[in-house]
């Protein structure tokens, strides 16, 4: 036996596989307390929600400082976050994400199960038992590298937000069908009670809505899977029977979301908030039905495009699944060949969730995120049949990916003026990853294993580049945050409940937010002092806080948004005033 061959047997391909799917996984702790990671604004007003609640010492009602952002979301996600935070003892952004982790890797599990699952059932797909159990490995092993590598996953996976746990609860249901669809299909009650429980779970973290997109899935599986009907003929024996089993499931889910309103001591404030306010309003339009379908970022095209835009650095990957599968369907015409029950309840869930929000006049990417799962598992599938072509377009986008994480780390060493303000490590990887991916693009042996990590390095290189800035170059000195204890600051926001940030960078502060559309760009810092004492105060690299003000303490910090005046070009021309700001903690000056 040759050394290679040795080293073969010693480390075969699906574990190797395997192992790299678990550091893929733990890669997503790296970071994860910091200020600066992808993540939706919402959070902070999550995040606010649920501390003021807490320090009621009551589950409810819901408090917060502005009505029109209370009952935003069903309080099991803010309960959530009060039980991790220690109701306020251990209120931290690594307390309040670890749930989200959690959740995360369940999905991520569910994922490299049910790809793992399908192709050991697919006798194609190896022509002895034991390979095709090797391959069978592999292959979920990438689904779930490739779950998890989805941009939408590191966004909203991470953050203290609803994406994480609703996901769980609703791709749970499919997973169950996707297992066993001929005995839960079957199922008289066992199936339709739990997966009812687990859907009005999933609603009592996201909305009641939830029940549309989750049923009517359902109702396309008892159709196609159960029935062996195509979903046009609804009109056939069993129909009421299955229609039962679904509406079940429905009004369970519903009955199970309706306890938020007989525990809640003001059901009419729910009602009016967030059934009116937050579902019902996202079905109006004052321009019109068809104007905001056919045009705008809220059209139609938003939820058609919507599964390739979440995968990001993965999207022509994504794009070549589906090229991949309408040419597998076109080539199985005619010959009496059909795809696994699985895969096709995947498909299902993934149109089911397409249509049913097309019909808001607000579509948002974010509504699909509970059928990323799905399209991951679909992707692992065809992994060997996708064109090569696709792999390499995601490694020219990944490549871009790592050299604006380079561009990223040469403004914040120039803003600092700070030579070694990355490690050298930092620099490596990222040239490691530009050659992985050109070397990819040239050997096709390496392309698919290649792109597999690609997208997640560049994602793991985001969470890098930001690293020192979550750290002490981010803080204030602790005899800082000793003098604001209990003292009222002035804060800047931009966005609703963004002040609640600072909740995390000066705890123990009254934080009194006031209103800068571009905090490195306000002038009036004179008006903040006839309030408090003490403000905060951003601005550009080199600028000073203001004339009339004493610097008491600064730090470093990342712009959450940055003037459309400064355009694109700004992030190349100068990165270190694009991305980076200096905040600083002022006094007025004494006359």
């Amino acid at each position: 036996m040759t050394n290679l061959e040795s080293l073969k047997n010693r480390l075969p391909v699906h574990r190797i596989w395997i192992g790299l799917a678990l550091l893929v996984a733990l890669g997503y702790l790296f970071g994860l307390g910091g200020d600066h990671i992808p993540r939706n604004g919402d959070e902070l007003v999550y995040a606010h929600i649920a501390r003021l609640t807490a320090e009621t010492g009551k589950w409810l009602p819901l408090v917060s400082s502005y009505d029109f952002m209370r009952n935003t979301k069903p309080p099991v996600l803010f309960w959530q976050a009060m039980v991790a935070g220690g109701w306020g003892e251990h209120w931290t952004l690594l307390n309040l994400r670890l749930p989200s982790i959690a959740y995360t890797w369940a999905i991520a599990l569910m994922t490299a199960l049910l790809a793992w699952k399908i192709v050991r059932g697919d006798t194609a797909a190896a022509p002895e038992a034991e390979g095709r159990h090797r391959h069978a490995l592999a292959m979920g092993a990438i689904a779930a590298i490739i779950y998890l590598s989805f941009f939408s996953t590191y966004r909203y996976g991470r953050p203290y937000l609803t994406s994480a746990p609703e996901t769980f609860w609703l791709f749970g249901v499919l997973f169950a069908v996707a297992w066993s669809p001929a005995k839960l299909l079957a199922s008289r009650w066992k199936f339709p009670l739990l997966a009812g429980l687990a859907l009005g779970i999933g609603c009592l973290y996201k909305s009641f809505v939830m029940v549309v997109p989750v049923g009517f899935a359902l109702a396309l599986c008892y159709q196609t899977l159960g029935a062996r009907k195509a979903p046009w003929q609804v009109l056939r024996t069993g129909i009421v029977t299955d229609g039962i089993k679904v509406t079940a499931m429905c009004v369970l889910a519903l009955a199970i979301f309706g306890l938020w309103f007989a525990i809640d001591p003001q059901p009419g404030e729910v009602w009016r908030e967030f059934v009116v306010g937050e579902n019902a309003g996202k079905m109006n339009s004052s321009k019109g039905y068809f104007a905001i379908a056919f045009s705008g970022s809220s059209g139609v095209l938003t939820i058609l495009t919507g599964y390739f835009s979440n995968a990001l650095f993965l999207l022509p990957v994504a794009v070549g699944c589906f090229a991949a599968a309408w040419r597998s369907y076109r080539q199985r015409r005619g010959t009496g060949q059909t795809v696994s029950d699985a895969e096709k309840a995947m498909w299902l869930w993934m149109l089911a969730f397409a249509l049913v929000f097309m019909v808001p006049t607000q579509r948002s990417t974010r509504y699909l995120i509970p059928a990323m799962p799905a399209l991951a598992v679909l992707i692992a599938l065809y992994w060997d049949r996708i064109a090569r072509i696709w792999f390499s377009l995601t490694l020219v986008i990944c490549l871009i990916g790592a050299l604006a994480m380079g561009l990223i780390g040469y403004g914040g060493v120039r803003a600092t003026q700070h030579a070694w303000l990355f490690s050298p490590l930092y620099w490596v990887f990222l040239g490691a990853l530009a050659i992985a991916c050109v070397a990819g693009m040239l050997k096709a042996r390496w392309t698919r294993p290649i792109t597999a990590l690609s997208s997640f390095a560049v994602l793991f290189a985001l969470a890098w580049v930001t690293l020192p800035f979550n750290g002490d170059m981010g803080r204030f000195r602790g005899d800082t945050n000793a003098l604001l204890k209990g003292q009222a600051v002035s804060v800047p926001s931009n966005f609703n409940g963004h002040f609640e940030r600072y909740e995390f960078i000066i705890p123990g502060a009254k934080i009194v937010p006031y209103f800068a559309a571009q905090p490195v760009d306000y002038q009036d810092a004179d008006a903040l002092f006839k309030t408090t004492r003490y403000a905060l105060v951003q601005r550009r690299v080199g600028q000073t806080p203001c004339d009339a003000c004493r610097v008491l303490d600064e730090r470093w910090d990342l712009r959450s948004r940055q003037d459309e005046k400064e355009g694109t070009f700004g992030a190349f021309k100068s990165p270190e005033t694009y991305w980076y700001a200096k905040e600083y903690l002022v006094e007025r000056a004494a006359p």
